[in-house]
């Protein structure tokens, strides 16, 4: 390396002019010493310049190479050095503060292996040098305090204060706005109750009325029908084992006789008789209204979906009817909506009527056309003025849906038509089935156009345990009923 740089130099040497004339296309430098250079030779300027870095650093910068830069840019000159010029330019730069001097690439460069330098000069010079990437180790640029260190655990002992009683005392203490002296008591914190509410509570006396949550009581609810005022679901109670109920939800409509007609219903479910569902409990829960009532097998119209009754269990559920309406109708009340989808049977037989969403009082006077199209009596369709013998009719209508499967002018689907067939026609009667003589004369009896000569319900009742007891009808009892649903509903729960 520098075998080759100092011909590198003889070379620029060459390319001066002879006779001291520089070249016009060589720079100068900007040193105030490189004028001097020019007439010292280039390989002794090189060694008098290590020799002075070797004398004046002790030795520590002996291994690195000189920078040709401030060199190669000097004029040359091709007269003979004086000998005293050297050895004074060679004091000047002793004497010359080396920090000054611009740093070239060759101080960074590696040593050559040709070189005939020390090996110990060579180790103390490399300690600090950069080394581009390759099989060299890659320096901890963060050093080995760079991770976080966990903290000593040190364990810490408390102590309590010493109280200090007069401290908390206000010097202040708080005084009630106005002449009083004494501070008054906060009134007691009592819900409010709406007035549907407390009518209810009035109305149901000896039913338990709950405000709480009814899904905290209640879970596996499940619909199994609906109702004129909401759904029913069957429901299981949490807290007593094997106890279901059916459960009817209804919401609240800020409409008075929607909420008068909840109240009727609630009222005549709570009177506990054995032909009309029972009421259990009422539970008032935000907008809904939760009505629970014991839960029954099935409907008379779940056992016509498999089959007719026959007339003898006809008789029996017809009688049992019967006397929940007559019932009813000594309390002053109006069913208007009897069919087979609101008379349920139990799992031992009973019969009990359902749905008094629709339910009317006795002592005011309906002439509103309510109910189901297909059971309505010609006097609610006409809208004229009815009683309690309205409920007859619709019985008579179901008495003829239990044998035949299908109410009359089951066929007309249009309303308009329908009720111009049931005013026009003549009394309805059986179709798909063969009932006796008897039989037949109750259901003409029961559909009598005529208000006035239509039978009531306990004059109905008394007729047919005549014709029972004179054996004219036959009438099953409540376990025959019961054998008669498991069989045709074996799996029904």
């Amino acid at each position: 390396m520098l075998r080759r740089k100092s011909s590198s130099i003889s070379s620029h040497h060459s390319n001066k002019s002879v006779g001291g004339v520089s070249n016009k296309n060589v720079p100068f430098t900007t040193n105030t010493f490189a004028s001097s250079f020019n007439r010292v030779n280039g390989r002794e300027m090189i060694d008098a310049l290590k020799e002075s870095r070797r004398r004046a650093f002790g030795g520590l910068l002996g291994n690195k190479r000189a920078s040709l830069g401030n060199l190669r840019k000097s004029k040359s000159s091709t007269t003979a050095d004086n000998h005293q010029s050297s050895t004074r330019q060679v004091e000047l730069l002793t004497s010359m503060d080396l920090t000054m001097k611009r740093r070239s690439t060759g101080c960074l460069r590696r040593a050559s292996v040709y070189s005939n330098k020390s090996s110990k000069s060579t180790d103390i010079s490399n300690t600090k040098v950069w080394r581009s990437p390759g099989c060299y180790e890659i320096p901890n640029v963060f050093g080995s305090d760079c991770f976080l260190k966990p903290e000593p655990i040190v364990e810490k002992t408390y102590r309590l204060r010493t109280p200090d009683l007069q401290k908390h005392i206000s010097k202040h203490p708080w005084r009630p706005v106005g002449n009083c002296t004494e501070i008054p008591q906060l009134p007691p914190l009592v819900r409010t109750k709406n007035e549907f509410e407390k009518r209810i509570r009035k109305a149901l006396a000896k039913v338990p009325v709950s405000s709480l949550d009814p899904k905290n009581k209640y879970d596996g609810f499940k619909e199994i029908g609906t109702g004129v005022n909401g759904s029913v679901v069957r429901a299981q109670h949490r807290y007593k084992k094997n106890v279901f109920l059916a459960i009817k939800r209804c919401h609240l409509d800020p409409d008075r006789e929607y909420k008068a007609s909840i109240i009727r219903e609630l009222r005549i479910m709570a009177t506990g008789h054995t032909n009309l569902i029972r009421l259990r409990e009422v539970s008032l829960w935000k907008d809904d209204v939760w009505i629970a009532m014991d839960l029954q097998r099935c409907s008379v119209f779940a056992v016509l979906c498999q089959r007719g009754i026959p007339e003898q269990y006809s008789v029996y559920i017809i009688c049992e009817a019967l006397k929940g309406l007559s019932y009813m109708h000594s309390k002053g009340f109006i069913h208007r909506d009897i069919k087979c989808e609101n008379i349920l049977l139990g799992w031992n037989g009973e019969v009990k009527l359902a749905d008094f969403g629709l339910a009317t009082r006795t002592n005011r006077r309906n002439r509103e056309r309510l109910g189901t199209s297909k059971w309505m009596a010609p006097e609610v369709i006409r809208e004229q003025s009815y009683d309690e013998k309205i409920d007859m009719w619709s019985l008579g209508i179901t008495l003829i849906e239990m044998m035949d499967r299908v109410p009359p002018h089951y066929q007309l689907k249009d309303e308009t038509e329908l009720f111009t067939a049931i005013l026009s026609e003549s009394s309805p009667t059986f179709t798909y089935s063969y009932p006796t003589v008897y039989m037949r004369g109750l259901v003409a009896w029961l559909l009598d156009e005529t208000p006035s000569t239509r039978p009531h319900a306990s004059d109905v009742l008394q007729e047919i345990d005549v014709h029972i007891q004179s054996r004219l009808l036959q009438c099953a009892s409540s376990n025959d009923l019961a054998r008669f649903i498991n069989h045709v509903l074996p799996t029904a729960s």
